[in-house]
């Protein structure tokens, strides 16, 4: 028999974090839905499959793991999850987040009450206290946390919930299809919610289902909230090439007239008020700038911008890479005499 709900992870090189994730997932305490946990693992070169099969013999819940080789992107990933599936539902969960007990009744409970097809849950993140009282709303943003106070509402506007706690209706796929593979570096969570949006599915807040980012050190860094902010501007200029070139070229003369008259002096503001978190988040805003305006610039004329390094060091899988290889060298660095 088909489980009511599948959970979909996807993961690659991350099989510490892995394990921890992993085993919140597959201990949910409902009696109230079936439910199954599939691995999607993008081309890992840890002990991914050892991790997610002893998990598997830990739990009476059914642990799949698939292996994923092609390695063409967080999109194709996300896509064999749906496909290798099982359930009516499906969620999708981080290999860096643990979730509370009641996170999936969270979820359903919300879908039933509201007859909702698409529910995004909240997301904290798992830092000391004084370290997230340090850090400005766009860094926390860019971190991943998506409080939602209240009861339970229509998201609307700019709002979009992430992929890392997301419940779908299979019936979101039937009718707007799978995540966009082109959408290599980001984006392809909040392409499919604006798809989603615009065939009449309305979006759900379920703020009890609760489940924690875990922030790494390196996470914390200066050159890692560059990388996301180059990132989003990328993403946010290829969705608004789905619209036409006439209209990446106003925001991107939009954009780069806001990163001089706003964010510059914001920036130079905070700095000479030591307002650092606010430094920060004026720096961030301007990185995104920086990233829209260059992917404009090959959208506009691949010719003459082929941007070839830049697009190369967004790519998704990266971060397992780059800051890991930097943060291996940063603790070798501290460790010596």
């Amino acid at each position: 028999m088909s489980p009511d709900l599948s959970v979909v992870i996807c993961t690659f090189n991350r099989a510490t974090m892995l394990r921890r994730a992993l085993a919140t997932a597959a201990q949910q305490q409902t009696a109230e839905f079936s439910y199954e946990v599939v691995v999607i693992d993008d081309g890992s070169s840890d002990n991914t499959r050892a991790v997610v099969e002893e998990i598997a013999a830990s739990t009476d819940i059914p642990v799949r793991y698939v292996r994923e080789d092609s390695k063409a992107g967080i999109a194709v990933a996300r896509n064999r999850g749906v496909t290798e599936a099982r359930g009516a539902w499906i969620v999708f969960f981080d290999d860096d987040q643990l979730a509370d007990p009641d996170w999936l009744v969270s979820l359903m409970r919300v879908a039933r009450a509201q007859d909702a097809k698409i529910v995004g849950g909240a997301r904290k993140l798992e830092i000391p206290e004084p370290q997230l009282a340090s850090l400005g709303a766009v860094c926390r943003s860019i971190l991943g946390e998506s409080l939602y106070p209240g009861a339970p509402e229509v998201l609307r506007g700019k709002d979009l919930p992430t992929t890392g706690n997301l419940l779908l209706s299979r019936a979101v796929f039937d009718a707007v299809g799978l995540f966009d593979v082109r959408l290599t570096s980001s984006g392809e969570d909040a392409d499919l919610i604006t798809r989603a949006r615009a065939a009449a599915f309305e979006v759900w807040t379920a703020p009890q289902a609760m489940v924690a980012h875990m922030i790494p050190p390196y996470r914390l860094e200066a050159r890692y909230f560059r990388w996301v902010s180059l990132r989003w501007g990328n993403q946010f200029a290829y969705f608004d090439a789905k619209e036409g070139k006439a209209r990446v070229l106003t925001r991107a003369v939009a954009r780069a007239g806001q990163a001089l008259l706003v964010h510059v002096p914001r920036r130079l503001r905070a700095r000479l008020t030591g307002n650092a978190a606010a430094a920060l988040d004026a720096q961030c805003l301007l990185w995104r700038a920086q990233g829209y305006v260059r992917t404009a610039a090959l959208l506009l004329a691949p010719g003459v911008f082929p941007q070839k390094h830049f697009l190369s060091e967004l790519e998704f899988r990266l971060e397992r890479e780059l800051f890991t290889r930097y943060a291996a060298a940063q603790h070798e660095q501290d460790v010596q005499p």
